[in-house]
């Protein structure tokens, strides 16, 4: 008898909770959705968001407002969105770095990705290029190897940040080549430090590097992508060369933990009708961007993985942890 009782309870209990959800998603947006971009406007993030609000606020019918708050290795937005309502009103468009990244290289931070942000979908990836300064004697990827065993420590590489860091540290891991990390402040510094020739290679976003690559600046010699991409023919893959590398990046979307599941679908949904646009594809290329729209569930198993894999890069690269 008590077993029955308990069981229509706890039945009473789904069927309530799934219609008081279902509510939530039927009425999803009333109000004006703001999206927290954790870096200064004009970045890839920034670029990423102002292209797709206009047709978000089409598809919601309410204002959509980006907000940047940079600073804190981009963490300082992240944790303003962790510490948000869970009612899918304020949501986090961000990179690896304040996800997958700082939990690995920082020993404190103010929010924990995993308990307090729920991932909703990675909204775009972007692979990186790997570019050299055209004074470097190689043309292809095995010639770069080659030429830097043949010259331990004696090939600078430039990041400017933690994801063009780890991509180089990657690759440095993987060949077991030795290269020094000249440090700039940002991609777009770091980028005219190959082509000044203060340092002779990045792996870097297409956005940034290809137009030097056009203009004769710098020299491409392969992409982070498992094969080529169709853009870009003529240049492949480092993994034709280096099998199993990939260097990309990924620029996803988050909500505060606690936010109702039907929400977060729904925003999965609607992320996916603009970016799949077709008009919005073509843009999103030009750009080095490539729509994904991952499910929640699959985007959640990402980043986990994700999580794991710069962890171990760090580890093997003795990069030490920040406090």
């Amino acid at each position: 008898m008590l077993r029955s009782v308990l069981a229509a309870l706890a039945f009473a209990v789904y069927i309530a909770t799934g219609m008081f959800s279902a509510g939530h998603a039927q009425t999803y947006p009333n109000n004006a959705v703001k999206i927290i971009i954790p870096t200064a406007p004009g970045g890839p993030l920034d670029v990423l968001g102002r292209m797709i609000t206009p047709q978000l606020h089409e598809v919601w019918g309410q204002a959509v407002i980006i907000e940047n708050k940079p600073g804190g290795a981009l963490m300082i937005g992240a944790n303003a969105v962790a510490k948000s309502a869970p009612d899918g009103y304020t949501l986090l468009l961000c990179n690896d770095g304040p996800i997958s990244i700082n939990p690995n290289l920082y020993k404190k931070m103010q929010y924990d990705p995993k308990k307090e942000l729920v991932p909703v979908t990675m909204v775009v990836d972007a692979p990186l290029i790997l570019v050299v300064n055209p004074g470097v004697h190689a043309k292809t990827v095995a010639e770069f190897i080659a030429l830097a065993k043949a010259n331990p420590n004696k090939i600078n590489f430039a990041s400017g940040g933690n994801t063009s860091r780890l991509a180089a540290e990657l690759f440095r891991l993987t060949t077991g080549i030795l290269i020094v990390n000249v440090p700039y402040q940002g991609s777009g510094q770091a980028i005219v430090g190959v082509v000044r020739g203060d340092a002779q290679m990045m792996l870097d976003g297409l956005t940034s590097s290809l137009p030097h690559v056009y203009s004769g600046k710098l020299r491409a010699l392969g992409v982070g992508t498992p094969s080529r991409i169709k853009e870009l023919p003529d240049i492949p893959a480092v993994a034709e060369t280096v099998p199993g590398f990939t260097g990309t990046t990924w620029l996803g979307l988050f909500a505060p933990a606690g936010t109702p599941a039907d929400i977060v679908h729904k925003i999965q949904s609607d992320i996916a009708k603009v970016v799949y646009e077709p008009e919005m594809r073509g843009k999103l290329a030009k750009l080095g961007m490539y729509p994904i729209a991952s499910q929640p569930a699959e985007f959640a198993k990402f980043v986990n993985a994700d999580t794991e894999k710069w962890g171990r890069v760090i580890r093997e690269a003795k990069i030490p942890l920040v406090d």
